[in-house]
């Protein structure tokens, strides 16, 4: 079975950014998040070793999400310079790689994502959807995973189950309940995570919590019937689009041609002297495959 390896590249970088000490150039540049995220991306392939991959980006903008709801996301931290300097180069870096950067305006990396899940899932592949986001958790199914960088740990649907105590086709329905403050998604008032599972386990989702207000304890009721009109809008901000229309399909995201040369010269100019030795050692091998313990 072929493997789909779609990369949460803003979520990715995030979390090379604060797992390092900065880092700089010889000119001074800040360059602990491309040094992070070049051996977090070469951890990840040599272990899943995918057929297709692709690292996918939001792009800078509103989204058809901020038309239904203009204060989507309002309450976000902006990105912190130092990062906003490195993305270019990242990108970059990704390319001469032989990787597909994918990003599209309007729509959010998680809709990108979703969108190539699906299509690789019908075709029959394994897909590895890498993201520390929650909100992936829905399009967990049995050809689907979503691998955590943070913990690394594998998400399949049992294992979705055992953490928030839903299955993936509720987590939408989970999330709206619940709300999300990181996209200022609020849900139904003094409902907590053990609650909503424990609500979705039993009338299945929030259409089976409505037909069953009567056996809810007057507080939650009341709540429901607060946040009722609340919900709808919850769901269409939380549920991906996994129908973004894409001029790329998945077998486009094979890896091409690493272009040695011109990485060397990126790794010099960034000082990244451990990175060099392992650069030049896979360009003498030259060889395209993943191999154990070595750079791409």
């Amino acid at each position: 079975m072929k493997k789909v390896a779609l990369i949460d590249g803003s979520s990715y970088i995030y979390r090379a950014f604060y797992a390092l000490p900065p880092l700089k150039s010889p000119d001074g540049k800040p360059t602990g998040a491309i040094y992070g995220f070049i051996r977090m991306l070469s951890k990840l392939l040599n272990e899943i070793q995918p057929d297709y991959i692709a690292v996918i980006f939001d792009k800078a903008g509103k989204t058809f999400r901020h038309e239904e709801y203009k204060e989507y996301k309002a309450t976000r931290k902006e990105t912190p310079d130092e990062l906003k300097a490195q993305i270019p180069e990242i990108k970059k870096i990704i390319k001469l790689f032989g990787i597909k950067v994918l990003e599209k305006e309007g729509y959010e990396a998680d809709d990108i994502i979703a969108t190539l899940a699906k299509k690789a899932k019908e075709k029959g592949y394994q897909v590895y959807v890498i993201t520390p986001d929650k909100d992936m958790m829905q399009l967990v199914n049995q050809n689907v995973f979503v691998f955590n960088p943070v913990n690394e740990k594998l998400f399949d649907r049992e294992a979705v189950k055992e953490k928030y105590g839903v299955y993936p086709e509720q987590f939408v329905d989970y999330l709206s309940i619940i709300g999300d403050s990181v996209d200022n998604i609020h849900g139904v008032k003094g409902v907590g995570p053990k609650t909503a599972s424990k609500l979705l386990n039993e009338y299945n989702n929030i259409e089976g919590i409505f037909e069953n207000l009567e056996n809810l304890r007057e507080k939650i009721r009341d709540a429901f019937l607060e946040a009722k009109e609340n919900l709808e809008t919850n769901r269409f901000l939380i549920k991906l689009d996994d129908n973004t229309p894409l001029d790329i399909d998945v077998e486009d995201l094979a890896k091409e041609q690493t272009k040695w040369e011109e990485l060397i010269e990126e790794f010099e100019k960034l000082g990244f002297k451990s990175l060099l030795k392992e650069i030049k050692n896979r360009k003498v091998e030259n060889e395209e495959k993943p191999v154990q313990k070595s750079l791409f």
